[in-house]
């Protein structure tokens, strides 16, 4: 007679422990933790993050160990820089500043004109620029006739 005995396997990969602590948390670009790092966190401990002057945060600026990993980083977003040399190249001035460069934080609208004695070559709406990331598309003026 053949005898089969079942036995249960148990794998030690991809447990997920609740007990497990975390690592440092991950380091996030143009942001900072508002406390120091420690190489170790208990389960269910949080970090608070902040983003570096005019740099958007995006995401939850706090983060939780949880089963020895962190709940996912925020970002932050780039800002605009709108140069002097950017709008002598396209002919154009803002609106309604005479600043000559203007760090603009992400989701942020800018305006623009045409500088005296040039028109529009792109269209109305091509004027009112909103800042993405730190890419922004400027719209063009060229020398009026006459």
């Amino acid at each position: 007679t053949v005898q089969v005995q079942a036995s249960h396997l148990t794998s030690t990969d991809n447990t997920e422990n609740p007990n497990e602590n975390c690592g440092p948390p991950p380091p996030i670009d143009n942001g900072d933790m508002t406390t120091f790092p420690k190489s170790e966190y208990a389960p269910g401990s949080s970090v608070e993050y902040q983003c570096q002057s005019l740099y958007v945060l995006e995401g939850n600026k706090v983060i939780t160990c949880r089963y020895g990993q962190w709940s996912k980083p925020p970002k932050c977003l780039d800002v605009c820089i709108i140069s002097e040399d950017s709008m002598e190249r396209h002919n154009i001035q803002l609106r309604w500043s005479s600043v000559k460069k203007l760090y603009s934080p992400t989701g942020d609208t800018v305006e623009f004109e045409c500088k005296a004695g040039y028109r529009r070559q792109t269209s109305q709406q091509t004027f009112r620029v909103t800042c993405w990331e730190g890419k922004l598309t400027y719209p063009v003026c060229v020398k009026s006739n006459g």
